[in-house]
């Protein structure tokens, strides 16, 4: 490729920052860049780039819908009581931008509210809703970035000619304006603001879940909103969390924040939990055609269910599940589950058939950076590294599902052909804090384990022998996978997945990585078909325009990826270290190119050359003005 790349390279003491940024944005984020009236921009017309505007905010086949499909619906008459409250009441009212928070204690059904809610506004009122789930289990859903990009897509679908607003950006920054939380923001400010668009209300549910690092600068925004200018733009949010006062204090003080505390309303939540007992007993007795018969256990659910519906939702799967429908079976069943959340999850996983089988379902759920297909789990749950070829893996099998519930129960949900944990609860049940816990299972995962599990099984996957004798074809466009190679991808259940994250898993298991590092050696061997398979499927994962490099040693994918431990390993073994890449230069000048300091010292520590200007350099006896920037040509 012919062209100019320019590369800051970032050594020790070079803290120059972003060059070459025309945003001019200041603290307050809801003040635009120059005093254009955006309104009916365009004239009113779709922009040309519409569909490249949207791809770029949510790519087909992304899914915040299937993320609010997971969420049960509602028994019928449940939830009202959040739209007859005067707090939710005074919010709907209000004509200025503002805040709705709905906390509530765990299992209380905040989500289900939720849910209800995007309906209920939907059908009530004239605004334009968009919303979006915050879930731990997925990379996507805890963060707030994607949170933003999902709402803008919804807002930019239902009225087209706002895509304008997003276009300009893109035509700024490119791809970039994606991965910003204040440029997503000045975004949905200004297209609600100045795009004639009219109310826009915005559901956001699990703010709890979402990752710290984009929650603070979200939260910060929307707790701005009734200072903004104009003070009467109309946009409003709606969201739901646990109580936490990390969260509280975020959130700012009244005069921004409409506070509904859940947690208070112990008779409309007990009421509600009722009402899923009643519909949960209609249903119980039409499967096992005793309409009329289970008075007795409607009342038994009522005493015991303490006012969460997951501890109903539970025991009434077991009471759909048992080999027994008599009277006596099912007071037992109810009057013996524990109360606590925590004893019923070891009562559920103390049951199966296999513990050791189910903690490594259970490592790769909740180590994983998204939710696994049946076809993935299926071959992530049995590859192994002594595994040579795809056919030593078997057949999938049909009834994987079953295998999945014989050995992690009622603790694992299957939903759209995907595996989640029950509840979040469940997660935090498993995962190894500060607290020691009580029996086999109770914070018994530590996270390095976790990753190193995932880590290991992907690296495994991607070291057979099929993808360097049979590897991924070579794409007749410069740039990114074609729907040509869709059907490879399709073949080789685990190729996406492993390919993807396995880097990511692999820094997480912190001490245990290297434990791996000969197998990264083999996938990563230069010029190997097996690196040129997970490379270019990794490469295209990631929002770059530029086509994957076939060029890269290993050293330069360490330093890529961020792998200084492994940097330091290849460093003492020798070989070339300051190969160089056509487009990209030498590992010194990819880590620069990646901003990490870490890497670059190791790398310039060990005598790594950095090309510059057509010529090599020894970074360490090259003398330069402080803070000057060096750019690298090709």
């Amino acid at each position: 490729m012919g062209g100019l790349l320019s590369v800051q390279l970032f050594i020790p003491g070079d803290c120059s920052g972003n060059s070459g940024s025309n945003n001019t944005t200041g603290s307050n984020n809801t003040t635009t860049t120059n005093n254009n009236n955006y309104y009916n921009h365009g004239g009113g017309k779709t922009p040309k780039d519409y569909e490249k505007v949207l791809q770029q905010l949510y790519p087909p086949g992304s899914g915040y819908e299937s993320h609010r499909n997971r969420v049960p619906d509602p028994a019928k008459g449940t939830c009202t009581w959040v739209t007859d409250h005067p707090k939710y009441k005074e919010w709907l009212k209000n004509k200025t931008a503002g805040l709705l928070w709905l906390s509530a204690d765990p299992g209380c059904g905040k989500s289900v509210i939720a849910s209800f809610l995007v309906k209920h506004l939907k059908t009530h009122t004239d605004a334009t809703i968009c919303y979006f789930f915050f879930k731990d289990d997925s990379e996507e859903q805890r963060s707030a970035t994607y949170a933003l990009r999902a709402i803008l897509h919804q807002l930019l679908v239902q009225k087209n000619t706002l895509g304008w607003y997003a276009q300009e950006e893109l035509k700024a920054k490119g791809s970039r304006f994606t991965e910003e939380v204040e440029a997503l923001w000045n975004i949905l400010v200004k297209a609600v603001a100045e795009g004639g668009c009219g109310d826009v209300i915005c559901v956001v549910d699990a703010l709890d879940e979402c990752e710290e690092r984009t929650l603070t600068p979200l939260i910060r925004q929307i707790t701005r909103l009734p200072e903004s200018q104009p003070s009467r733009i109309p946009l409003k949010f709606l969201a739901t969390s646990r109580p936490y006062h990390r969260i509280e204090i975020q959130l700012g003080s009244p005069e921004t924040t409409i506070r509904l505390k859940g947690e208070e309303e112990v008779h409309a939540i007990s009421a509600d939990v009722n009402l899923v007992v009643d519909e949960g007993i209609k249903k119980l007795e039409s499967h096992w055609g005793q309409t009329g018969r289970l008075e007795y256990l409607r009342k038994l659910l009522e005493s015991y269910a303490d006012r969460t519906f997951l501890w109903v939702s539970l025991v009434l799967e077991i009471l759909t599940a048992s080999l027994d429908d008599s009277r006596e079976e099912f007071t037992k069943i109810v009057t013996t589950a524990p109360p606590d959340l925590a004893q019923f999850y070891t009562k559920i996983l103390d049951k199966s058939v296999d513990p050791g089988k189910a903690r490594r379902i259970l490592h790769i759920v909740v180590a994983a950076a998204r939710p696994l297909t049946l076809r993935e789990m299926n071959v992530a749950f049995r590859i192994r590294r002594d595994h040579t070829t795809i056919k030593d893996l078997g057949e999938f099998s049909p009834g994987f599902e079953k295998t999945v519930k014989n050995l992690c129960g009622l603790f694992v949900r299957v939903i759209d052909e995907k595996i989640y944990l029950v509840h979040q609860t469940a997660r935090e049940f498993l995962i190894k804090g500060s607290l020691l816990g009580l029996g086999n299972w109770q914070y018994t995962l530590f996270p390095a384990d976790s990753n190193f599990v995932v880590a290991d099984l992907c690296i495994s996957y991607l070291s057979l022998e099929d993808f360097e004798n049979d590897p991924l074809p070579a794409d007749p466009s410069p740039y990114g996978i074609s729907r040509a190679l869709g059907d490879y991808v399709q073949e080789h259940a685990l190729l996406h997945y492993a390919a993807t994250h396995w880097p990511r898993h692999f820094r997480d298991s912190v001490d245990q990585q290297m434990e791996l590092f000969e197998r990264t050696c083999l996938i990563c061997k230069p010029g190997s078909n097996r690196l040129l398979t997970w490379f270019t499927l990794h490469w295209d994962n990631s929002p770059r325009w530029s086509p994957a490099p076939h060029d890269f040693t290993h050293l330069m994918i360490a330093s890529w990826l961020g792998q200084g431990r492994v940097a330091e390993r290849l460093l003492k073994e020798g070989g070339d270290i300051n190969s160089r890449s056509e487009h990209y230069g030498t590992a010194l000048n990819i880590a620069a190119f990646r901003e990490d300091r870490g890497v670059t010292e190791i790398l310039v520590e060990g005598n790594v050359t950095a090309y510059l200007g057509g010529k090599g350099y020894n970074i360490m006896q090259v003398r330069r003005p402080p803070g000057k920037k060096w750019l690298v040509h090709h």
